[in-house]
């Protein structure tokens, strides 16, 4: 028997593919990277279009409860897409050079590495000659770690620096959704109004995804394009409550009319109880509207302001009073996992009882920290040739690992080899982009799938015995060039 088709497909094919487009270089002009890009590798020719490899490294973790030095791999599908969602065009490249040598306030473009670019390509379309590694989606991985490597002519992937440095945003917000499912067993909503565009909120509602399989969220949008994986969630809004108000009747009665329209109507509503006050206007019409639906079961309430554990306790045992069946209770006002944490704890102390029926809605959470000095990312480069380069720093944690870097896993380690070693131990980055052409394709139930398996599972990180030479090797030349250095300045103490 032959399935339906499905009457959405070719528009949901059609958006998921311009939600990517979106993210590509905008309009294909390679001017998405940092000035000193041009100006770097225009010094140095020979030095740019020599081999070399660059690593991606997150140096700090989370400073949540439960986090513990973890990062979780997400984000591959929209960060790739920046730079390889489809080919360059050698138009828009050779135009780029015109800009940049006749019109740019810094005159420079790096002619040798874009030349040999285009020797390689085909015709117009351009591929950048660069392989990247990195821990497949879902991947629970230590701070310290290179999380993706880079291998190519080294003046092109200097290119990629912003772009790839963003992984910051979808992996933070994959770890933030590990966290909130250990601190409850509900799917904490996602809202939308919080995202500055609804582009990087489709993103890391994704990563949401891989990492604690969230799917509640507001955004329509997601759930149209993923439906496989987002759910719907909508209820009351203040706008609504707000709409019966008038100077000829009390807010009481307003506020229940509303109530009670919406619920004749739906069916079922979280009741949103604070338009007046929510520990007596609100707690009272609530009640009410529950009574006069002995129909439906599926209204509860929704607090967001005030002693929002308290006001679960409060609505929990007048309902249990007034002989109304258990309810969801919907908790807000920017919830965290140690505030949900505090309000079940809390709930089990006055009440004696589990709270099952306490629902968190965590808008805001989702977007605290999402920043790069959160994590430290650095992209930095870490061979030329055959040769291990390594960035020395003052500051604790800032080091480089020099190699064509690797990460395995064995036991609870993880460990940093370069890729010549061999290393009796599980491979853990995989190949996502060959030759300039996104490979790696994997579905988000896969990587979250990932998540649950690795979460918890590293506790240490070790260094091969190749980069453990190399790094000794180079910690000691730097005491000996600082002692030198000391000497002739004169300041030996």
């Amino acid at each position: 028997m032959n399935a339906t088709p499905d009457p959405f497909a070719a528009k949901r094919a059609q958006m998921r593919d311009e939600f990517f487009q979106k993210l590509f270089l905008l309009g294909g002009f390679p001017g998405a990277t940092d000035t000193y890009k041009r100006t770097m590798w225009a010094a140095v020719p020979d030095i740019a279009v020599q081999q070399a490899c660059y690593a991606l490294t997150m140096r700090k973790g989370l400073p949540e409860l439960g986090a513990n030095q973890q990062l979780i791999m997400a984000g591959h599908e929209a960060m790739l897409a920046q730079w390889f969602y489809r080919p360059l065009r050698r138009s828009d490249i050779e135009l780029a050079r015109r800009w940049f040598r006749e019109r740019a306030k810094v005159r420079a473009f790096p002619e040798e590495v874009w030349d040999l670019i285009l020797a390689k390509a085909e015709r117009d379309e351009v591929y950048l000659p660069i392989d990247i590694w990195g821990f497949p989606g879902g991947q629970t991985f230590l701070v310290g770690a290179p999380c993706l490597v880079f291998e190519g002519p080294g003046g092109a992937i200097s290119y990629l620096e912003p772009a790839m440095c963003r992984y910051f945003a979808p992996i933070i917000q994959a770890t933030k959704a590990r966290l909130m499912q250990l601190a409850t067993p509900r799917d904490a909503e996602f809202g939308l109004r919080s995202a500055p565009v609804e582009v990087c909120h489709l993103i890391l509602l994704l990563a949401r995804f891989v990492g604690g399989r969230g799917r509640l969220t507001s955004n329509d949008t997601a759930e149209f394009m993923y439906p496989e994986l987002f759910q719907s969630i909508g209820t009351i809004g203040h706008e609504l409550m707000c709409a019966g108000q008038s100077f000829e009747r009390s807010l009481a009665d307003a506020e229940y009319e509303m109530m009670d329209r919406y619920v004749t109507k739906m069916g079922t509503a979280s009741l949103l109880c604070d338009l007046v006050d929510a520990e007596t206007v609100g707690l009272e019409n609530a009640l009410r509207v529950m009574r006069a639906h002995p129909e439906t079961d599926r209204v509860g309430v929704r607090v967001d302001s005030g002693n929002i554990a308290a006001q679960c306790v409060l609505y929990f045992r007048k309902m249990r009073e007034a002989g109304i069946s258990p309810r969801m209770i919907v908790f807000e006002d920017e919830v965290t996992p140690e505030s949900v944490r505090q309000v079940y704890e809390y709930f089990r102390q006055q009440t004696g009882e589990e709270p099952t029926l306490l629902f968190p809605g965590a808008g805001g959470y989702w977007w605290r920290l999402v920043h790069r000095d959160t994590v430290s990312a650095a992209f930095k480069r870490t061979a030329t040739q055959d040769r291990p380069n390594v960035k020395f720093s003052n500051s604790p944690g800032k080091e480089t690992l020099g190699g064509y870097l690797r990460v395995y896993g064995k036991d609870d380690t993880m460990i940093v080899a370069d890729a010549s070693e061999s290393i009796d131990a599980e491979p853990l980055l995989v190949r996502l982009v060959h030759q300039g052409r996104i490979v790696y394709q994997e579905s988000f139930l896969a990587q979250a799938e990932r998540a649950d398996r690795t979460w918890n599972r590293y506790v240490r990180l070790e260094l091969s015995p190749q980069v453990t030479e190399w790094m000794q090797r180079f910690r000691q030349m730097r005491r000996e060039a600082m002692a030198a250095a000391k000497t002739r300045l004169g300041n030996s103490d």
